[in-house]
């Protein structure tokens, strides 16, 4: 909340030192231009890929334990008390390895998203200052849902920077 409220405090100064100097404003749309990115794209492909690899692993962990529940199960009336509470607590464990294993999968998954995606947004934002210096901008907001910016009617800098980066 303190965020958002820095925000429109940073836009409305912005603003107001535009409507004092003629200041040129321009916006685009980063969320839209971002996940419209060929590069983008192959990296939710690729996550997508690493993501399903690692749920079929998971699914085998998990067919693996009820084989060996439904195996204990059949014979918990052969056994002792014992042994029966042996094969419970190992199945427990069994359990818990597949909760801290998908654990470990998330933030994987979390950690190769950031390394992929942050080179991207890396570029874009190079990029939209280049186009918004080259054509006169003093700033170019993030024209993006719930970014702060509440009105977009000025210049949309969205075609220019598509066209710079090659898409």
């Amino acid at each position: 909340m303190k965020k958002n409220f820095y925000l429109i405090l940073c836009f409305f100064l912005i603003l107001v030192e535009s409507v004092n100097s003629q200041t040129k404003v321009a916006h685009v749309d980063t969320y839209e231009l971002i996940t419209n990115m060929p590069e983008m794209l192959a990296v939710q492909e690729e996550l997508n890929s690493y993501s399903k690899e690692k749920e079929a692993e998971i699914r085998l962990m998990e067919a693996e334990i009820r084989s060996i529940s439904d195996k204990y199960s059949d014979d918990v009336m052969n056994v002792s008390q014992e042994e029966n509470e042996k094969r419970q607590k190992e199945i427990q464990v069994m359990q818990e390895n597949i909760r801290l294993f998908t654990n470990q999968i998330v933030k994987e998954l979390q950690e190769k998203e950031r390394s992929l995606t942050e080179p991207i947004l890396e570029k874009v934002i190079s990029v939209i200052k280049e186009v918004g210096k080259e054509n006169g901008y003093d700033y170019v907001l993030d024209s993006s849902k719930n970014q702060g910016v509440i009105l977009a009617d000025g210049d949309d800098l969205m075609e220019k920077v598509k066209i710079k980066l090659g898409f």
